[in-house]
């Protein structure tokens, strides 16, 4: 372990005691306040602790937890050690409390903001980012993402040594990694595309699949093979409106050294796929639902085998990854086999759908509270046509607002203030829970208090 001197040794104290206090006295995990009350004693702690690490930084809009676990995962079948902040704090002191749970790791695996992946570089000096997505999430909060994108791109540029597992199929993605020296360009997959229009590298807009013709190739395959997976272009526009392409290759969708294949669309749990990367295909299934956590699963293997994991023992590290914080966990609830999800954005809502059970009873809610982003104007972004066939219970504090935009979808939606009160409103059988943070996080704190186990 890297010698610390008294200041960091008192800091690191102060934060385990700040953490179980909090634990202890119901206020949370304490993984903000142990990492504030111990970066306030010794503010270089994180850069000392993390100096004889590997560091991975995982960052994006959506699958940031999902992919911080699989690696997680993925790096103990290697037989390294791990930090790692399983709780999702994912800010400077949530970073740093993750590594105070270990300070001894191998390996720090840590999830982190999108906007505060520069500073949190600065501090641990990563050996590889993975870069997942960017689309729109609480534009009143954070902000619009060509910033994010800015940022992003700051990190790389600060950090020139560093690895970089990027999913070329965002194109925000692909500009932000654009610059690295050292990029692993992963064919993830990209199932929303109404933020990537226009390209933050030359100005001009982004065009997709036939309207923008791959060059071809004999070293990689150019698509993963999954239906989200396609090429995409920059092209500029004259002031007479007439594009100008004379130059494909100015910014464009990079070929993959990654990519992923499925039989069938069943993204259902335990369903194969394969995954393609630079020393040939392996089959590898995946314990959770979903197209997307099969792009996350990709990305984290992509990202274990930079750190020196074997891809084969890497998979069955992802492989045993069937819940993260309560996501996806099942529990039987008075006859009810219910499965909890969470989205947080249109992005995120959209992915979600696909991931429901055919049959199942739905229960969905929303929250606006600060941390949801308290403007909802985005659900009407989310096709929620998509439930049209199935009756739907609508609950949280903005659960009247969302019966509304379900009713103008065309579902048949039912108001229920309370999530468990409309989960208890379901028949037996299948029910898929959906919700977006606060509403997942009360709720998680409301099923433990009734004694259920998640």
């Amino acid at each position: 372990m890297t010698f610390l001197d008294l200041r960091n040794t008192v800091g690191m104290i102060a934060g385990h005691l700040a953490a179980t206090a909090s634990r202890t006295l119901g206020r949370g995990s304490g993984g903000m306040i142990g990492g504030r009350v111990a970066s306030r004693i010794s503010p270089n702690l994180l850069r000392d602790l993390t100096q004889r690490m590997q560091v991975v930084i995982i960052t994006g809009t959506n699958g940031k937890s999902t992919t911080t676990r699989m690696i997680a995962e993925a790096v103990t079948a290697g037989g390294l050690t791990v930090a790692t902040n399983r709780g999702g704090d994912n800010m400077l002191p949530g970073v740093l409390a993750a590594v105070l749970e270990n300070p001894n790791a191998d390996v720090a695996v840590l999830e982190v903001d999108e906007m505060w992946v520069a500073r949190v570089a600065n501090e641990v000096n990563p050996d590889v980012f993975v870069y997942l997505n960017l689309s729109r999430d609480q534009l009143d909060r954070v902000g619009e993402i060509s910033t994010i994108e800015q940022r992003l791109r700051q990190a790389i540029n600060e950090h020139k040594a560093a690895t970089i597992v990027a999913n070329i199929d965002d194109p925000l993605i692909t500009s932000a990694a654009w610059d690295s020296h050292n990029p692993v360009w992963v064919a993830a997959g990209q199932g929303w595309s109404g933020d990537s229009l226009t390209s933050p590298r030359t100005g001009g807009i982004i065009v997709y699949a036939d309207d923008a013709v791959a060059p071809q190739t004999t070293d990689v395959p150019f698509a993963s093979g999954n239906d989200t997976s396609v090429w995409w272009r920059a092209i500029s526009l004259d002031a007479d409106g007439s594009s100008d392409a004379t130059d494909v290759h100015s910014f464009a969708r990079p070929y993959p050294q990654w990519s992923w294949s499925a039989p069938s669309c069943d993204f259902q749990p335990g369903t194969p796929m394969d995954i393609h990367g630079p020393n040939g295909t392996m089959n590898a299934v995946i314990n959770l639902p979903g197209r997307a956590n099969r792009s996350n699963a990709t990305q984290a293997l992509a990202a274990a085998c930079a750190l020196g994991v074997k891809p084969a023992v890497a998979a069955r590290g992802i492989a045993g990854v069937s819940s993260v914080a309560g996501r996806y966990a099942n529990v039987n609830i008075d006859g009810r086999n219910v499965r909890l999800l969470l989205a947080k954005n249109p992005a995120g809502w959209q992915e979600s759908l696909t991931m429901l059970r055919a049959d199942s009873a739905l229960v969905v809610g929303i929250n606006g509270q600060v941390a949801d982003g308290v403007d909802l104007s985005w659900l009407w972004d989310v096709e929620f046509s998509a439930l049209a066939e199935r009756h739907v219970w609508a609950c949280g504090e903005r659960g009247a607002d969302l019966n509304v935009r379900l009713h103008y979808a065309g579902v048949d939606a039912e108001f229920v203030a309370d999530p468990v009160s409309a989960i208890l409103a379901t028949p037996p059988g299948d029910v898929d829970v959906l919700l977006n943070y606060t509403s997942f996080r009360d709720t998680l704190v409301a099923l433990k208090k009734r004694g259920y186990d998640l």
